[in-house]
């Protein structure tokens, strides 16, 4: 029996595209970000990407992208890779003057996020649209499937947590990174919105200062105490945390 030919589409390899073709992908990965930013994730389709980008042919976003999850990673790609970049660039600088303490690592946690803020290129988008991939790596509330993406390697960070931390044990570490996490994108996409609204006063959109405090909110959430009450719970749980005494 002859078989039917495959007529999917494909994405494009890299290696075969044309500078047309390179310029029509960084359209639509622009025009993406910020539609995502703007409507929320599950609030866009490829129709209304294709749409906005003036796309005559209707398939032209799944074709150069596959999926709609290969255009997420594709925002991913154009942003992640600069943030590890800055990210290691910070805590090769730290390491180069000691042991690493806990405001250095907070600082290379925060701040190459935070530079995106000053990023012409949709960097406020990337922090919104990154915002709502944390909220459905955390808390699943979204129906993406978001812990296929790639997103950018942590380990090196969060050796560096941990090392910071003593007092912490794995299950609250693990915890408490979530919340930071949770804290640094709600927080700069929060800011990021205020910073459009151009009649707040200065100290509210002075942006600076906000990643600052942003950085010792951080730093406090994980600089904080083990509660007698939290120790005895994790020890029910089956862990003991580290230097805490059960009283």
């Amino acid at each position: 029996m002859k078989q039917a030919p495959n007529t999917a589409l494909r994405v494009r390899p890299q290696a075969a595209r044309t500078p047309q073709s390179i310029a029509t992908r960084a359209k639509l990965v622009a025009i993406a970000e910020r539609l995502f930013a703007e409507r929320g994730i599950e609030g866009v389709s490829l129709s209304d990407i294709n749409k906005a980008a003036g796309q005559r042919n209707k398939n032209a976003t799944h074709y150069h992208f596959g999926s709609k999850q290969g255009l997420l990673q594709a925002i991913l790609d154009k942003h992640v890779h600069g943030v590890s970049a800055r990210r290691n660039q910070l805590l090769d600088e730290f390491e180069g003057q000691g042991p690493l303490s806990l405001p250095q690592v907070v600082r290379a946690f925060v701040y190459p996020v935070a530079e995106k803020l000053f990023d012409a290129d949709g960097g406020h988008h990337f922090i919104r649209f990154q915002a709502q991939l944390v909220a459905t790596l955390t808390l699943d509330v979204h129906q993406l499937h978001a812990s296929a993406l790639k997103i950018a390697p942590v380990e090196r960070l969060t050796a560096a947590l941990r090392t910071a931390t003593p007092h912490l044990a794995p299950p609250l570490m693990r915890q408490r990174a979530m919340l930071a996490t949770v804290l640094l994108f709600d927080g700069l996409a929060d800011h990021s919105r205020m910073l459009e609204q151009a009649d707040l006063p200065s100290p509210q959109i002075d942006t600076e200062l906000f990643i600052r405090n942003l950085e010792d909110c951080i730093i406090a959430l994980f600089s904080a105490a083990v509660s007698p009450a939290t120790a005895e719970r994790l020890a029910i749980a089956g862990a003991a945390a580290p230097g805490t005494t059960l009283e």
